[in-house]
């Protein structure tokens, strides 16, 4: 019998701990994109839905002096971003919600989903389309999710599925009813800090199944998909 997500969780809550971002996300582009996502008023609000620890939201909402609503189904996750929230002074302008992201149904000016579309399903397509009707007119997704840089081998691709290109996804985005207004991939460097992160919070368990894990995790990277799995970056607006 296969391991399943849950069966798992324990060595991904450890991932998490060496990570600022759970994702291919370096400091220089976090703050570009937070720069590059502009509030429509003062009253704006942010809403990042699958939003785990919550990191970029609070960034999000410091940034531009704005409140906002974090959603997760994963209690974990939440929990640290309120702590997290607590200890910089943001627990009252920033709400986490422990709940499915997909029953969200409050538009937001400033959307945020990254590596989160799986939640509505398979590929992006669905998640933007349901992402199109929570970002208010004149407002911005900010959008993260997998792409294919080169082509997969057949081991890949079992693990990834259909994965579109970049200009695939911004494609898929446009024919969701959104506007493309920045689309760009992370680089080898943020892929090769993150990966290496991400084990290096599961070493910290010092187990043997952990450290077996984590040896399966680095040889499907550096034997596997590195160079070859992307992670794109798309600022968005309705059309």
């Amino acid at each position: 019998m296969s391991a399943t997500d849950e069966d798992l969780r324990p060595y991904f809550d450890a991932a998490a701990t060496g990570l600022t971002f759970n994702s291919p996300l370096g400091e220089q582009r976090a703050a570009a994109l937070i720069d590059r996502v502009q509030p429509l008023r003062t009253s704006s609000r942010v809403l990042d839905l699958g939003c785990g620890a919550g990191e970029l939201l609070l960034r999000l909402c410091e940034r531009h002096g704005l409140d906002g609503d974090g959603v997760d189904n994963h209690a974990a996750d939440v929990g640290a971003a309120r702590n997290t929230a607590t200890h910089r002074g943001l627990e009252r302008r920033v709400t986490f919600h422990t709940t499915d992201a997909t029953t969200w149904d409050r538009p937001a000016d400033i959307v945020v989903n990254i590596g989160a579309s799986h939640i509505w399903g398979a590929g992006p397509a669905p998640a933007l389309e349901a992402l199109h009707g929570l970002t208010n007119p004149h407002g911005n997704l900010l959008f993260g999710d997998g792409v294919y840089e080169a082509e997969p081998d057949a081991v890949v691709r079992a693990a990834f599925g259909n994965l579109p290109d970049l200009a695939g996804l911004a494609r898929i985005a446009t024919d969701a009813g959104f506007r493309v207004l920045h689309a760009a991939t992370s680089t080898q460097g943020e892929w090769d800090d993150f990966e290496s992160d991400w084990r290096a919070g599961i070493e910290r368990l010092a187990t043997p199944g952990a450290r077996a894990f984590a040896d399966r995790r680095r040889e499907e990277y550096l034997g596997g998909y590195r160079g070859v799995v992307g992670f794109a970056w798309l600022v968005l607006t309705p059309a």
